[in-house]
């Protein structure tokens, strides 16, 4: 048990040192992000249910954080303010399955098949919500959780920890060329880290216990052979469940994923568990939150259908396509883990001294007086 509990630690460090200079180069390209774009601003373009105001919605997702949290809470902030609940929740969508940093650790622990199957089932995820709920939405429902937010803000405002932290009014150029603007930058790179590191150490512990102390049989069981329709069906419904009580946020989902497609697992049930973070139990409580429970239970019943359909129209499309990838062996995944001088070492040390040029600016002398 001891040698069992050894060798999940270091398949869970060894999961955390691949990924670790792809979540601080990706949180550094939100950082870059959030300090030029004023996210606020965009509730007044957001209220239309048409397509092109859910493109718009969609694009703002993508230069949004992957931090579930963080996204959940920009998008109550965007409902609350005026935006419809098609173009929310296609930011929402967006900002956790189309966003920078969570591809690269995607293509980094799992490969290029399963980044290409997240960023094309980001988009069929979106498309899937927005024509289930153009038929279905209950507008009274939605409209009465907007009045609450609206009443709960002005008595109540939000804690710190679930807004922006800086609002940049100058012009981009400038945000770029002075100590201040890269303060700002600094500044947000630490807040964004914050919000997703404890999600991500969990993700990787979890991951490593997966790979070394869960049989295969107990996969094998839960998760049917996806030979037919059904099958399929079934690993894309366990998978989504599987992410649901992983408790993780989108981050720390990608090195559980690995686990579970690392212990057999299908490829359906695998990005099923990815596209799952919106729907965790913790990020379900914060629906019920903000928008009330039964608005809650309605997101979750879409987004659960939006995810299952996704996955396995992913796993239907990739295996016609021969693009489902090889899985590694046990032997494969500790060669893969090893630490020796490559891309990944050059990468992680230039990311670790870019962390730490940012730490001296954010501390060299506090930033100027900004508005929320």
């Amino acid at each position: 048990m001891i040698d069992a509990l050894a060798e999940s630690l270091l398949i869970g460090l060894g999961l955390f040192y691949k990924a670790l200079w792809p979540i601080l180069f990706g949180v550094m390209l939100t950082a870059l992000i959030e300090t030029l774009i004023d996210q606020d601003r965009l509730a007044d373009i957001l209220g239309g249910r048409d397509l092109l105001t859910t493109g718009k919605a969609t694009a703002a997702g993508v230069a949004s954080s992957a931090c579930t949290f963080g996204a959940l809470s920009i998008t109550q902030t965007l409902f609350k303010k005026g935006a419809s609940a098609e173009a929310s929740f296609a930011f929402s969508f967006a900002s956790t399955n189309l966003v920078i940093e969570l591809g690269i650790l995607i293509y980094a622990l799992l490969g290029w098949q399963f980044l290409l199957a997240e960023l094309l089932g980001g988009f069929l995820l979106i498309s899937i919500m927005y024509v289930l709920v153009r038929l279905t939405l209950p507008k009274r429902m939605f409209e009465e959780a907007r009045t609450r937010l609206r009443e709960q803000f002005r008595k109540d405002p939000p804690p710190v920890v679930f807004t922006r932290s800086v609002a940049t009014r100058a012009d981009w150029r400038q945000q770029l060329t002075t100590i201040e603007g890269w303060q700002r930058i600094a500044h947000n790179y630490f807040h964004t880290l914050g919000k997703i590191y404890k999600s991500a150490l969990f993700g990787f512990l979890i991951a490593g216990f997966i790979v070394a102390l869960v049989p295969t049989a107990f996969w094998t069981t839960l998760f049917l052979e996806p030979t037919g329709p059904i099958g399929i069906a079934e690993n894309a419904v366990m998978g989504v469940l599987a992410g649901v009580a992983s408790f993780i946020g989108s981050i720390g989902n990608v090195p559980f994923a690995a686990a579970l497609w690392a212990s057999g697992v299908s490829f359906a049930g695998v990005i099923a568990c990815i596209y799952a973070d919106l729907i965790t139990i913790p990020i379900m409580n914060l629906w019920k939150k903000f928008f009330g429970r039964k608005a809650a239970v309605y997101i979750f019943a879409i987004f659960f259908l939006t995810m299952v359909t996704s996955a396995v129209l992913m796993e239907q499309l990739f295996s016609a396509l021969g693009w489902i990838p090889p899985r590694l062996s046990a032997e494969g995944l500790m060669s893969f883990l090893e630490v020796k001088f490559d891309f990944t070492l050059v990468m992680t040390v230039l990311a670790l001294l870019g962390t730490g040029v940012l730490y001296i600016l954010r501390h060299t002398a506090s930033l100027p007086n900004t508005s929320e």
